[in-house]
């Protein structure tokens, strides 16, 4: 059973039948798996930023597929040109290329900075819900009652109670 935090219905890729429940992981018409379709900031809630970094994002790779039609259309240009050797034309068509790769792994690495960013904050957001949840269930309301949230690995639960 998983827990959606921010629930929304669901379809069912395989029969298409639209899922209300939370709770289940599985169709109840069909039994297939359903799918979550939503990315870790908006299941955290989190706001979306870097804009004008997404817009550079975007023209990095537009310029990188300008610079490999560029430089087809240079190579193609000069296939018969007797003043250009062989090895120039193969040059200009592996320079373009070159850049081209070089604009586009620029871009994919923006990209990966701002989603390590977004699923820090992400993380630590679904972390504080988690937090305040546990929280509100522990009896007396707060953590000075003596409980303490479930933790996975007794030897990390131990250290917390020594600590």
């Amino acid at each position: 059973m998983s827990l959606h935090l921010f629930s929304t219905p669901v379809q069912c890729t395989h029969c298409g039948t639209v899922v209300d429940d939370p709770t289940l992981d599985r169709c109840p018409k069909c039994g297939n798996l359903l799918k979550e379709r939503r990315t870790p900031r908006r299941l955290a809630g989190v706001e979306k930023r870097y804009g004008n970094l997404r817009f550079l994002v975007g023209l990095l790779r537009f310029l990188g597929v300008i610079t490999v039609l560029i430089g087809a259309l240079v190579f193609f240009s000069i296939i018969g040109d007797a003043h250009v050797g062989r090895m120039e034309q193969v040059y200009v068509l592996l320079a373009s290329l070159v850049g081209a790769a070089a604009l586009w792994s620029l871009a994919a690495f923006f990209e990966l900075a701002i989603d390590v960013e977004e699923n820090t904050r992400s993380s630590f957001r679904l972390q504080q819900l988690m937090l305040e949840h546990w929280q509100e269930e522990l009896p007396g309301g707060g953590p000075t009652s003596g409980a303490r949230p479930p933790v996975a690995d007794p030897a990390v639960a131990n250290d917390i109670v020594t600590h």
